[in-house]
């Protein structure tokens, strides 16, 4: 038993020492007749979808006296504009970015 476990574990240093040398290297090659083995897909970025520059012209966000644009949030296809300060101004406007138009309004209140 103990040869055995010898034997498969010498196996195993040179099959992984074969493969860091060769990486296309493997202990049974292929027949004649079986197809070549397909190649990896190239990897796909996961990038929001981003219109291209003036797809969609200006967007207008009005906003009452005294508020600011606090911080802009990217989420997906989805830009989330938060207003403030805190208060009557306090509130969030969700922006399509693929079509530029506004989605709605979260207002914050009592």
């Amino acid at each position: 038993m103990g040869l055995l476990i010898a034997a498969g574990m010498a196996l195993f240093a040179y099959g992984l020492y074969q493969k860091i040398a060769d990486p296309e290297f493997t202990f049974f090659p292929a027949e004649p007749g079986d197809a070549p083995p397909v190649p990896a897909a190239p990897p796909v970025s996961v990038a929001p979808r981003l219109p291209a520059p003036g797809a969609f012209g200006t967007i207008a966000v009005p906003l009452p006296e005294g508020c600011v644009l606090a911080r802009v949030i990217p989420e997906g296809d989805r830009l989330y504009l938060r207003i403030g300060p805190a208060g009557r101004c306090e509130r969030v406007v969700v922006v399509d970015v693929a079509t530029g138009s506004v989605l709605g309004t979260i207002t914050v209140g009592p």
